[in-house]
């Protein structure tokens, strides 16, 4: 049986949203990848931020500080093993 982790994806209505919100995460130093947005998520800009679960809050917290709203956030698991 493989394991797997939790990660949350944030998606944005346009990509100047991502981007900024992509700035305030790197500033306050918060893991993250940029991703294409999933299908999941609805029709969005088509950026999206892959952040693992641990680091959710930090994440959440940079992004209210620096004016960032995400359109939709979505709990996913991954296969690591």
């Amino acid at each position: 049986m493989s394991e797997t982790a939790p990660f949350v994806v944030y998606g944005f209505a346009t990509t100047h949203d991502a981007l900024v919100a992509e700035r305030a995460l790197i500033a306050a130093d918060v893991m993250h990848v940029t991703i294409p947005t999933p299908k999941s998520l609805g029709a969005l800009c088509g950026i999206a931020l892959r952040v693992p679960e641990p680091c959710t809050e930090a994440a959440e917290q940079a992004l209210h500080a620096a004016g960032s709203v995400w359109t939709a956030r979505v709990e996913m698991r991954d296969r690591i093993r």
